[in-house]
């Protein structure tokens, strides 16, 4: 019994205790009440950034060299249409929707002509995007468009029944790379802006939203593709015409068979780009006169299509001019009255300038000059390039095997399969 007592009473006096710490924390609460740190402010969330922006620039350069050298091995051993389309897959998956297609080596032609032209610098991996694939063209051909290039991946797909182009229709089309590449870099150097980058027809799709009228172009180039194999790249595309002269000095070009060639023909009707070149014979003496003679004329008319061209450059050269936003300018002061100038912002933005328009005035003529200039230039560069297109023609060619065209095929493998002795 008092062991029991003495037990109740400590448990009375400790709960005791207790209620008298609590009181004195009670009271001590009101006369100190706790500071109030709500002030309305959220806390904002950590945002991680995605996997793709983690990836340095210079990355690029290292894994486009990866493909190049991925693609020449698909392309001279395994020699595999499929594994060739599988591998265009993943190259279209990481250079076009992934990296949005931006910055390829299409685009830096401008930035490195710009360099060059203002002896700026540029960081090395533009320089590689640009020289890596024109150097795996030197010594292998093509291999960047048919594997590599996410423009020409997107097009392959598209390739349904490709029709032949008439001849004389193919080479007058091919002319436009080269008259593409001309001007974009007028626009380049003359800071007029990128005129290929926004002549891209595929950015809109890389990059899953574009105005609606370079979506609609770039539809319009796949819907073609389904009877014209490769429109961009056959017609359009300058950096192909790079590719081309580079892979005609290729020191191992792309061959259609391993072994010995057995004038089948089925590669010839299997090449969507029409690059296989059939056997010659050997002409005879009096045709061997009449090519001389044409060989001739066109000697004669080299110097003649290349004052022309670079005349008709030097004449489209104050209207290309308009495209530069010195020469936009005056062009809007001198249409707009001042009681309209309120509504254009670019006067607005020169009132606030300062610079008188005496000084725009000339500083657009200089312009307009460096623009004649430049277009005169390549003009010349234009009718170089046609007047060696024409001497061509009249070589004295013998060929006993069907080939591939050096220059026009894309390495895109189809002539493997089809080949019998593959």
């Amino acid at each position: 019994m008092m062991f029991s007592f003495a037990r109740s009473t400590i448990k009375r006096s400790f709960f005791s205790v207790i209620g008298l710490l609590s009181a004195m924390v009670a009271s001590a609460d009101s006369r100190f009440p706790k500071p109030q740190f709500d002030t309305g402010h959220t806390v904002p969330q950590a945002a991680h950034p995605a996997f793709v922006q983690l990836v340095p620039p210079w990355a690029d350069a290292v894994i486009l060299a990866g493909a190049l050298a991925m693609a020449v091995w698909l392309v001279r051993s395994v020699r595999s249409r499929r594994w060739l389309l599988a591998f265009s897959m993943l190259c279209l998956a990481w250079f076009g929707f992934i990296r949005h297609g931006c910055i390829c080596p299409i685009g830096a032609v401008q930035n490195v002509s710009v360099a060059a032209w203002t002896g700026g610098g540029l960081p090395w991996f533009v320089v590689a995007l640009f020289a890596l694939p024109l150097l795996a063209a030197l010594l292998f051909g093509r291999v960047f468009c048919g594997a590599v290039c996410p423009l020409g991946a997107l097009q392959d797909l598209f390739i349904i029944k490709p029709q032949r182009v008439p001849k004389a229709l193919d080479e007058v089309l091919r002319l436009l790379p080269l008259m593409v590449l001309s001007v974009g870099l007028v626009y380049a150097i003359n800071g007029a802006g990128h005129l290929i980058c926004r002549t891209d027809p595929f950015v809109g799709f890389f990059r899953l939203g574009a105005p609606l009228p370079m979506l609609l172009s770039g539809l319009a180039v796949l819907l073609l593709g389904f009877v014209i194999a490769r429109p961009y790249c056959r017609y359009f595309c300058p950096y192909g015409l790079l590719l081309e002269m580079c892979a005609r000095l290729a020191w191992k070009p792309v061959r259609i068979t391993a072994q010995e060639c057995i004038n089948c023909r089925l590669c010839a009707g299997t090449c969507p780009v029409g690059a296989i070149t059939t056997p010659r014979t050997p002409l005879g003496s009096t045709a061997r006169i009449g090519q001389f003679r044409r060989f001739s004329v066109m000697l004669a008319l080299a110097p003649i299509l290349i004052v022309g061209f670079a005349s008709v450059g030097w004449l489209s050269g104050a209207f290309i001019a308009h495209a530069h936003p010195e020469v936009a300018l005056t062009d809007l002061l001198a249409k707009t009255t001042s009681a309209d100038e309120d509504l254009h912002p670019e006067i607005e933005a020169f009132k606030r300038s300062g610079l008188s328009r005496e000084k725009a005035e000339a500083q657009a003529a200089r312009t307009v000059d460096r623009f004649r200039r430049g277009c005169a230039g390549a003009g010349a560069f234009m009718g170089l390039v046609i007047a060696l297109r024409l001497l061509a023609l009249t070589r004295l060619q013998r060929r006993s095997l069907h080939e591939a065209d050096r220059g026009r095929c894309v390495a895109c493998g189809r002539c493997f399969a089809a080949c019998p002795k593959n």
